[in-house]
């Protein structure tokens, strides 16, 4: 009995899988209205986004989707589509994927691209999971919604800025207004801001932010473990930051208030900002430039 085993698993396994070798494609290549101030929501996953503000009066949408396999694939079965609706001046897309491959002998190639031209006013909402994301000439808010996903922001001048992912990397050359981040294994890096408010909560990762900070305004972080390097190019206030086994640094015209086992408080003159960090293992450098 056990001789016939291996021979009958051998069969009801492969009854399951076919030999094949071809590609299926999706392409979407048109223009929807949206108002010179509306709001693109895109949701989408594993795909090459590129949104790009312009001087144009509508939204111009091109995806295009590559899936090849070749050999012996068990139990595929792939269904994608794209939802594009036009709602009050504002434009959704969604995408509907289904992949059900439960195993492949051989090879399997997934070539997934959005990109998306709309008018430089426009806000932002994404949610999606892995991918790359540039969003360029931007002056909207912009909220990203992500896990494993590395987003870079150019040239974009909209006053809010939400950014929620897990591992990736989040890069802007410029921002101003209200910045929110909920990062995990996240490094994130901002030159030449001017914040009003930062709030942000990270795991472990770096998160580097140049920027001015404003009379009255919020600021707080919260760290596990990476660094938090903070690089204020003018105002002033006062930096609190409760620690447990970090290590603090300043450069500049920095003035120590008070200092303890798990406490250190600075100022910097020629403002009253406010501005929290509390740490675990992270260290902390702060840089008056």
């Amino acid at each position: 009995m056990k001789k016939l085993l291996i021979p009958i698993t051998f069969v009801l396994l492969s009854a399951g899988a076919f030999a094949q070798e071809k590609g299926e494609g999706y392409n979407l290549d048109k223009e929807y209205a949206i108002a010179a101030t509306g709001t693109l929501t895109l949701r989408c996953s594993d795909a090459k986004v590129s949104v790009s503000g312009t001087n144009r009066t509508n939204a111009h949408v091109k995806i295009n989707r590559l899936v090849s396999t070749k050999g012996w694939v068990f139990g595929s079965q792939d269904e994608f589509s794209v939802d594009v609706n036009q709602n009050g001046g504002n434009l959704e897309i969604e995408e509907h994927k289904r992949h059900q491959m439960t195993g492949v002998i051989g090879y399997y190639s997934e070539k997934y691209t959005i990109d998306i031209t709309v008018p430089q006013g426009v806000s932002l909402t994404i949610k999606g999971d892995d991918g790359d994301y540039k969003i360029k000439n931007i002056a909207g808010a912009i909220s990203i919604d992500v896990d494993d996903a590395d987003i870079d922001l150019t040239a974009c001048s909209g006053d809010r800025f939400n950014f929620k992912l897990d591992d990736g990397d989040v890069t802007m050359d410029a921002g101003k207004g209200e910045l929110e981040i909920d990062a995990d294994d996240a490094d994130v890096q901002i030159s030449n801001a001017h914040f009003s408010s930062i709030n942000a909560d990270m795991d472990d990762g770096d998160l580097l932010i140049e920027t001015s900070i404003v009379d009255n305004g919020r600021y707080f972080i919260q760290a596990q473990d990476g660094l938090v390097a903070l690089t204020i190019t003018n105002g002033g206030g006062k930096f609190e930051i409760l620690h447990d086994d970090s290590r603090i640094t300043t450069e500049g015209n920095f003035s120590k208030i008070a200092e303890s086992d798990d406490r250190t408080h600075v100022s910097l003159a020629n403002g009253n900002a406010n501005v929290e960090i509390r740490t675990d293992d992270a260290r902390v450098r702060l840089t008056k430039r």
